[in-house]
């Protein structure tokens, strides 16, 4: 049976047949309490089961520390606060944005909903929390479930586009349920916050010797029939400022590929190779070490890369 569900009493709904669904029908069906006349959800806002869109779970909760204010409510807009993703079998991920923060993330509830020719039936349904910024949702297999995959750009406060970031997050889907799991250490089972990875970073230190050091990150994630592959690239490289004409020269690059698993739990990973390389090359120290070609890069990266390490990510 649905969740919640939609219905025309004896014939077949036009909007449906055409899946052109109007913003407030989508509040009223995944919102409780939803007043189309003051376009506002009752608040705090829960979705149409009546469950809250924060978790209850004190072992998540002591993990995940969602600290950013949360900025005024307001009436939802269609535009603004709707997010559709078309899925197969006429079905779509339906993300509607209830509360914002001053972090620039967004909470509301999220679902599957089916298209039927008398109506809409929600078939899934949770709490999602993602930055709403250029935001792509779709589903991938993981383990022996799925798992609802969030992309988004995240930016700094004054809006720098040149240091945006590409950022992924997962929430496994359970049952008809999507509930948010922490990141866990796979070896030490210490929490690592919230299952959110940088898709791309980079930092620069200035040395001593007044050489600008910068790392650069480069991550994707393969989905093979429920197995789930980290790929992770560091990239080390030494500006001399005062050379400014002169191209970076590459200093260590890494790569390995890790697995990132599911359980009852959360999201389990090792050390990531990130960590290793800033531990090892970020010391504005002048290290007496000798540069390394690109060529004798795996050896010059540690351990961890030298490994091929099946490492783990830290969230963010």
């Amino acid at each position: 049976m649905a969740l919640c569900a939609s219905e025309v009493e004896g014939g077949e709904a036009t909007e449906t047949q055409s899946n052109d669904v109007p913003p407030d029908i989508w509040f009223a069906l995944i919102l409780k309490s939803y007043n189309a006349k003051t376009k506002e959800p009752a608040r705090p806002a829960r979705d149409c089961t009546n469950k809250p869109l924060v978790t209850e779970d004190e072992q998540v909760n002591a993990c995940i520390k969602h600290e950013a204010p949360a900025l005024p409510p307001r009436a939802l807009d269609g535009e603004k606060d709707l997010e559709l993703v078309a899925l197969d079998e006429g079905k779509a991920l339906v993300w509607v944005r209830t509360d914002y923060f001053e972090d620039g993330d967004a909470l509301g509830p999220i679902a599957v909903a089916e298209y039927r020719k008398n109506g809409l039936a929600i078939r899934a349904l949770g709490a999602l929390r993602a930055n709403p910024n250029r935001v792509r949702m779709r589903m991938e297999p993981m383990g022996e479930g799925t798992v609802l995959v969030v992309e988004s750009m995240v930016c700094p406060e004054g809006g720098d586009a040149s240091k945006c970031a590409r950022v992924m997050r997962l929430v496994p889907r359970e049952g008809d349920r999507f509930v948010e799991r922490p990141l866990y250490d796979e070896k030490t089972n210490a929490c690592l916050g919230p299952a959110t990875f940088a898709l791309t970073q980079f930092e620069e230190i200035k040395r001593e010797d007044g050489i600008v050091r910068r790392f650069e990150l480069a991550r994707t994630f393969d989905f093979e029939e429920g197995v789930v592959t980290v790929n992770e690239q560091v990239t080390i490289k030494d500006i001399d400022p005062t050379q400014p004409d002169a191209p970076p020269a590459v200093f260590r690059k890494a790569q390995i590929e890790r697995p990132l698993k599911l359980d009852g739990t959360g999201l389990k990973t090792t050390k990531p190779l990130w960590e290793s390389m800033m531990a090892e090359h970020g010391s504005v120290q002048v290290k007496a070490d000798k540069p390394a070609s690109v060529e004798g890069e795996g050896a010059a990266a540690g351990e961890d890369a030298k490994a091929g390490a099946k490492a783990g990510a830290k969230a963010g």
